[in-house]
């Protein structure tokens, strides 16, 4: 047994703490953000507009604006159906318990009987961390006739408002600005890093129309063609080598968009979204990947562009010059964190694979030249990655003394004992 110090003789039934939900985000905000910098407060606003994405996704609402103002407001305005006018169990208003209750929420049931089939909402927690990091923070509905507001500061109640509003508009805005005490390093968000996010978010919601302003610049995006659009927005600059694969297809409550194209660059380039939420990888790359590469391990054989003792394509042989946006919609998705970066839910490999296998292979009979076109990079990428593996390994039998690499044919190394005649560079890069 230790010896008591002060500090041991400090630490007593008192020093064990229960912080309310604000608090502990206030707290703890790396945990539920990601961070106390730019890159959280661009997650708190994109938690604010997903709850707009989601009443577009569900069937209601065409239009969604967000608009910076020179005091550091940030106001997103959807008209949607307006979040429910009443008494919440916890005798609250509704409107402020969906805003500073924890796991409170209208998304938990996804069977469409609350009216979402399919959200971005997991934890009941999202547009609360929104609240919890602003400095103020003010919410208004409208919808069933009336007008409700409101208002916090660093995620406590200060004000209450409800009144008549004899209208058939309906819809959600709220308004808040983020808390320096917060964002140590300053409350302000990239415009343009901003611009990007809404307007892929435009591409993964054809027909919503998106309004971004600051009051310099006012730019509306709006794309009827969704992904087809994003795939050519992507390529943009490259020459491409095939014609776009376009696909949506459900199967039960799940669907799978993707659009894919072929261009003649070196590397990879993806967007992966479950319910319009954006991921760095998932099941549903996995899927993606198995599926496209059995798809044209199958179209290779039966066209006889693979000889019969070739290795089979393999999914890096088919990585370059690949250019493709996926959406997955699905009741739901479980995730690695509250950030939702990576989608961990085992069902959506299956879908994706199943389903997309299916359709690539179809689309690869009906466009035969663009089957071909991919077949022949990836040989050429095997290819080249092949002989690159055989240069390291030749290289590394050649090593001279320890030092250096002995340079082929009529070229020699460059040697010396004398320290006069020798120098270093250093390159950085």
């Amino acid at each position: 047994m230790s010896k008591t110090n002060n500090t041991v003789s400090n630490y007593t039934a008192d020093q064990i703490e229960t912080l309310d939900i604000m608090t502990h985000v206030r707290k703890r905000c790396g945990m539920y953000i990601g961070s106390n910098t730019i890159d959280g407060r661009h997650h708190i606003t994109l938690e604010v507009i997903s709850n707009g994405i989601d009443e577009y996704l569900n069937g209601y609402g065409n239009k969604m604006s967000v608009k910076l103002d020179d005091e550091g407001f940030i106001t997103i305005t959807d008209n949607g159906r307006g979040i429910p006018i009443g008494k919440h169990s916890s005798g609250k208003p509704v409107l402020q318990a969906v805003f500073d209750t924890a796991n409170t929420g209208g998304k938990f049931n996804n069977s469409g009987e609350a009216g979402y089939n399919t959200s971005g909402g997991m934890n009941g927690i999202g547009a609360k961390a929104t609240n919890a990091t602003s400095e103020r923070f003010e919410a208004t509905t409208i919808r069933d006739g009336k007008r409700e507001w409101v208002a916090f500061e660093k995620g406590k109640l200060v004000d209450y408002k409800i009144e008549q509003f004899p209208s058939t508009e309906t819809g959600t805005i709220v308004k808040f600005k983020p808390d320096a005490e917060v964002f140590t390093d300053g409350i302000d968000l990239d415009y343009n890093r901003l611009k990007r996010q809404i307007q892929e978010l435009s591409f993964l919601c054809s027909g919503l129309e998106f309004t971004l302003e600051n009051g310099k610049n006012k730019e509306v995006f709006k794309y009827d063609n969704g992904i087809i659009d994003y795939v050519k927005h992507l390529g943009q600059g490259k020459t491409p080598l095939t014609d776009i694969f376009y696909c949506s297809s459900m199967e039960g409550r799940v669907g799978v968009e993707i659009g894919l194209q072929y261009n003649n660059t070196y590397s990879d380039s993806f967007k992966l979204y479950t319910n319009n939420i954006p991921n760095s990888s998932g099941t549903h790359l996995t899927g993606l990947r198995t599926a496209l590469t059995r798809a044209m391990n199958e179209f290779a054989r039966d066209k006889k562009l693979l000889k019969e003792k070739e290795d089979n394509l393999t999914g890096d042989d088919l990585k370059e010059g690949l250019t493709f946006v996926l959406s997955l919609k699905m009741p739901d998705p479980v995730f690695s964190g509250q950030t939702k970066d990576v989608l961990n839910s085992p069902e959506g490999r299956g879908i994706v694979e199943r389903l997309m296998a299916k359709e690539i292979r179809v689309w690869l009979e009906a466009n035969p030249q663009s089957g071909k076109a991919i077949v022949e990079k990836a040989l050429l990428t095997r290819r080249a990655r092949e002989a690159a593996k055989k240069a390291r390994e030749a290289t590394r039998k050649k090593v001279v003394g320890g030092f250096g690499a002995v340079l082929p044919g009529k070229l020699a190394d460059c040697q010396s004992k004398n320290v006069e005649e020798c120098e270093i560079y250093l390159v950085e890069g």
